[in-house]
Formats: C-alpha cells, structure tokens, sequence
C-alpha cells in the first residue's frame, strides 16, 4: 500500500540508528545492542500515525528520540525542519503508566505543565478545568490519582499532556493496561480530542486492531533491530458506526497481521536465543 500523497511533514526522521552499550556477563566484555537501524520516516502536520510492531522492536525507543529522552547515535530527527535535541514542551508525552503525582489532585496534575510554562495561577486553573471537560473529568478535578479508576487517571494524563499546548502527542500504549471495554471507549475519546485539537499524534501499539481503528497511516517496524518495514494508509468512507465492523477493517488487520507475522517469529526466536544464553 502507499505512502498517501505528500503534504507537510511536521517530523522528518532520516537515517536514525541507536545504539546502547551493554555487557556481557559470560564473556566478560562490552558490547553494542542496536534498537532500531537506519530509520526513515515523515509524520505530517496534523495527522495521526500509529506504529506497531512485535515486543522488542524499538517502538518505544524511537518515541524516545523523538521526545528528546534520548539522542540517536547516527541520523537526525526534525521537528519544522529544526533538529530535535532534548526534551521540550512542544512534545507531550502519555506513557503506559499514569505517571501522576499522587499528591496532587487530578486538577493539580493538569496545571503541573502550565506552571512550567511560568501561566499565571488564574489562567492555570480556567485551563486545567477546559482540559478535564475535554476528556470528559468535569466534577473529578479535586479527586487525587488513587480516587480514581485507571481509565479515569489515563485521561488525567491526556489532558496534562495537552493542557500546555505542545505541537506534538506522543503515545506510547496508553491503553494497554486497561480493559477491554475501558480501552475502547478512550480510543473513541482519544479520536475526538484529535479532531477537536488537530494535533499531531504518533501512537505506540500492540494491537493490530487499535492501531487501524485510531490511525490515519499504520508504520509497521521489523524485528530487533527495529526498521520501518510498511507504512499502510488507512482509508474508510466514513467513521460512523462501528468501524470496527466495516468490511475494510478487517482487510487492513489481515494485510498489517500477513506483514507483522514474520517479524513476530522472528522476535520471539531472538528472545529464546537470549533466554537459552542467560541460562
């Protein structure tokens, strides 16, 4: 399937590779781990890119870079064209985990990025309560993180995340720890808060069927060391209804699943190879 017709890249990865040292305990020595080889990949202003690929293929170190958790050991990645070189507030950032100060409420935890941004404390608390409306929270905003439920507390995050305004939305399987039912009612969410914000979205997953239901193109990674091997364009006529149940939701997970089942295997034969060498 093809790229899409070219439109303005708001990331432009080129070439990336990261590397990690790593000892070795039998032999004694340092050696080098690549995660992910000689990356490309353009991610347009506004769209939302969903990425998947088998455990271990560098999916969450290449949101890494891409944040400015971390630097690539060769290549370069550009956000409007300038170089990308530590973490900033253009980029926000959902982990799996909530990541929430649990002494603060969930109104709190919303401000924490808008004090960063030196806002004053008035327009800090009109802003945080938009943002909790936004994903839904209105009425939750003096709850603190163990007052509520994982779905509850993943959407505390979304909504700090947004609340600065970065350009950006990093997402790296914010959903994964929650049920199933819990998980698809954010992913409706999470569809509405991008049309409604038209941030761009680059989305870590597992799961075929999330990344076809939420992105507009679908990267698929290869195995360690981690490549883009197909980036899917993912077309419906209409997202009424249950998308879910439309004929071209199943073609896009059975042709995303025929390119990922190699890589699959081959992830799980590595991860034997390093289990039969511990022991």
């Amino acid at each position: 399937m093809s790229d899409g017709p070219k439109t303005e890249s708001k990331i432009s990865i080129r070439g990336v590779t990261k590397t990690f040292g790593v000892r070795d305990a039998n032999l004694g020595r340092r050696s080098e781990f690549t995660a992910v080889s000689e990356i490309d990949l353009e991610v347009r202003a506004g769209e939302f890119l969903t990425l998947v690929g088998p455990s271990g293929c560098g999916k969450s170190t290449l949101l890494d870079l891409v944040a400015g958790l971390t630097a690539p050991a060769a290549g370069e990645i550009l956000l409007d064209g300038k170089p990308i070189t530590g973490p900033g507030l253009d980029r926000g950032i959902v982990f799996q985990q909530y990541a929430l100060f649990p002494w603060r409420t969930a109104q709190g935890n919303i401000e924490f990025g808008l004090e960063a941004k030196k806002i004053p404390k008035r327009e800090r608390k009109e802003r945080a309560r938009e943002f909790l409306d936004l994903v839904g929270l209105t009425g939750f905003e003096d709850r603190y993180p163990h007052e509520l439920s994982g779905g509850m507390r993943q959407r505390v995050a979304i909504a700090r995340s947004l609340a600065f305004d970065p350009e950006v939305l990093l997402m790296d399987e914010p959903f994964a720890a929650l049920d199933a039912q819990t998980r698809e009612s954010l992913q409706e969410e999470l569809l509405k808060i991008w049309e409604t914000t038209g941030k761009t979205v680059i989305f870590i997953t597992h799961g075929i069927d999330e990344a076809v239901y939420l992105g507009q193109r679908v990267a698929i990674m290869t195995s360690r060391p981690g490549r883009i091997k197909e980036i899917v364009d993912v077309e419906f006529d209409s997202r009424d209804g249950d998308l879910r149940a439309h004929p071209k939701f199943g073609e896009y997970r059975h042709h995303i699943w025929t390119r990922l089942r190699d890589e699959v295997a081959a992830a799980q034969a590595i991860e034997r190879e390093a289990v039969g060498s511990v022991g």
